[in-house]
This record gives C-alpha cells, sequence and structure tokens, in this order.
C-alpha cells in the first residue's frame, strides 16, 4: 500500500502533540493536588479521597483514576482487565492506523490522527499505572455530566466531531447533487 504524502502528519505529527500535551497535564494536574504521577498505580481510588479544586464557573479540577474505559464502565482492578484493555486499544490504534492510510477526506485524517493520538495517551496511563489518570470536571457547565476526564479524552471526542463534520459534508454533498 502506497501512503499518500502527508500520512505521517496524520499518523505521527497530531498524535505526537495529543500524547505530549495528555501526558504533560497529567503530570501538572497530580502536581496541584502534591500526589506523585503515578497515583493512579499507588491508589487508584484516589477520586474517593475528595482530591478537588474550584477552578472556574465552568470548568474544575478533580483527581480520579480510571479504572474501565469511558464514563468508568468495566471498571475494576484486575490485571486482566487492564492488560485486555491494554492489548484492545492498541488493536484499535493499528487498525485506526490502517483505515487512516486509505482515507481520502481531510477532517477524516485529522480526526483519526486525534483519536490514535488520545487512544495512545490514555493507554500510556494504562499500561504504566494501571488507570486512566483524569482530571477535568466540566460538572459545573453541564450538571447531568458528571464524569471526570483528561485531555486524551478531549481529543477523542474532538476527533470523533471531525469525522461526523466529514460525514455531514459529504451527506450536503450527495444531497446537492441529486
Amino acid at each position: 500500500m502506497k501512503l499518500y504524502r502527508s500520512f505521517w502528519v496524520y499518523a505521527l505529527a497530531i498524535p505526537a502533540i495529543v500524547i505530549v500535551f495528555d501526558q504533560l497535564s497529567k503530570k501538572w494536574a497530580t502536581g496541584i493536588f502534591g500526589l506523585p504521577f503515578n497515583i493512579c498505580e499507588t491508589n487508584p481510588y484516589i477520586g474517593q479521597e475528595g482530591y478537588f479544586k474550584a477552578f472556574s464557573p465552568i470548568i474544575d479540577w478533580a483527581m480520579t483514576c480510571n479504572l474501565g474505559v469511558s464514563f468508568g464502565m468495566l471498571s475494576g482492578d484486575s490485571q486482566a482487565k487492564r492488560w485486555g484493555l491494554t492489548i484492545f486499544a492498541t488493536a484499535m490504534v493499528i487498525a485506526m492506523l490502517v483505515v487512516l492510510a486509505k482515507t481520502a477526506e481531510t477532517f477524516t485524517r485529522i480526526g483519526l490522527g486525534f483519536i490514535i493520538g488520545g487512544a495512545i495517551g490514555n493507554g500510556i496511563d494504562r499500561f504504566m499505572h494501571g488507570a486512566v489518570t483524569d482530571f477535568i470536571s466540566a460538572y459545573e457547565l453541564f450538571p447531568f455530566f458528571p464524569w471526570v476526564f483528561n485531555i486524551a479524552d478531549s481529543a477523542i471526542t474532538i476527533g470523533v466531531m471531525f469525522i461526523a463534520m466529514d460525514i455531514f459534508l459529504d451527506w450536503r454533498k450527495e444531497r446537492a447533487a441529486k
């Protein structure tokens, strides 16, 4: 398979930027609470101890470790689950790289780059510490959204929005052509 010229921008540059910001933000967040960077390894139930700092009217800092996947689903501290989720995330990154290599749409390429970076950022946490470090709370802005998240989670969400935008624009183009 021949790769297009800008493949490495989407496959390496965008994910690398996401990973760096994600890991640095997690290091910073554990620091503002005076916790070690590997807190999720030493105490994965840290969120139950009430680490919270008000930041703004819409965003607050709330330290927690996610042993599961999105929204805390599949939570549990089993080593089999930890490594199963790590292997699954690795397989998904490889699958997304294959899709990225075959994709012609720019917004989808950008979206996949963000998703790959977010998956790797959270995968690093799971691999190194057994859980994902989360610290951003938007509960004040969205009271119906009580979950705490991180930069990697945000990158995945932004990536999905880019892909959805591409799908919507393609749909409009097809509709206009009819």
